[in-house]
C-alpha cells in the first residue's frame, strides 16, 4: 500500500502494537485475541507491495465485523471494549484508504491537497478525525479505568493502542 520506508517502519510498529495486548492475554477472551491477531495481519498486509486495494477494503470490513464479534463476550468488557475501539478505528481507516493506483507519468497531475478515494468519496479530513478520535477514546478508556485495575492489562492495552495509532498515521499523512 505504501512504498516509503518510514511508513513501513510505522506499520511494523503498529503490527507489534496489535500483538502487545496479547502478551498479557491471560485474562482475556479468545475473541479479543482473534481481534488483535486480525489487526496485526492487517498491518502486515499493508506492508506487502502489490496487494490489490480491494484486499484492504475487505480487511476493513472484516475488522469492523470483528469489533461486533469481540463485544459479544460479556465476561471481559475491560479488554473487549478497547479492542473493539481499535478494530473499528482501524477498519474505518482501511475503508478510507486510497483506492486509486498511482497515475502514469504522462497523466495529468493529481490535484493538490489530501484526498483519500475510499469507495469513491473524497474525504480529505475524515481519516485525521478518525485517528484523533481513536487517540482520545484510548486515552479516555485508560483514564477511566480505576488505578487498581490498570495493572490487570489496561496499561498494556493502552500502550498497544498507542502503537497501532502510530502505525496507522501514515494513512492519514
Amino acid at each position: 500500500m505504501f512504498d516509503i520506508p518510514v511508513a513501513h517502519a510505522a506499520m511494523f510498529v503498529g503490527a507489534v502494537g496489535a500483538l502487545v495486548p496479547m502478551w498479557r492475554a491471560h485474562g482475556t477472551d479468545c475473541r479479543v485475541r482473534i481481534g488483535h491477531g486480525a489487526m496485526a495481519l492487517s498491518m502486515v498486509a499493508m506492508m506487502i507491495p502489490g496487494v490489490p486495494a480491494g484486499i484492504h477494503l475487505l480487511g476493513g470490513a472484516v475488522l469492523i465485523g470483528l469489533a461486533v464479534f469481540v463485544t459479544g463476550e460479556t465476561m471481559h468488557r475491560r479488554t473487549a471494549v478497547p479492542c473493539a475501539v481499535d478494530l473499528t478505528a482501524m477498519g474505518v481507516l482501511l475503508l478510507l484508504a486510497p483506492m486509486s493506483a498511482p497515475a502514469p507519468a504522462g497523466a495529468a497531475p493529481a490535484p493538490s491537497g489530501h484526498h483519500h478515494g475510499g469507495a469513491g468519496i473524497s474525504t480529505g479530513w475524515l481519516p485525521l478525525a478518525v485517528l484523533v478520535c481513536w487517540a482520545l477514546l484510548t486515552l479516555y478508556l485508560f483514564r477511566s479505568t480505576p488505578r487498581g485495575d490498570r495493572r490487570s492489562g489496561a496499561t498494556t492495552a493502552a500502550a498497544g493502542s498507542a502503537l497501532m495509532i502510530l502505525g496507522m498515521a501514515p494513512m492519514v499523512v
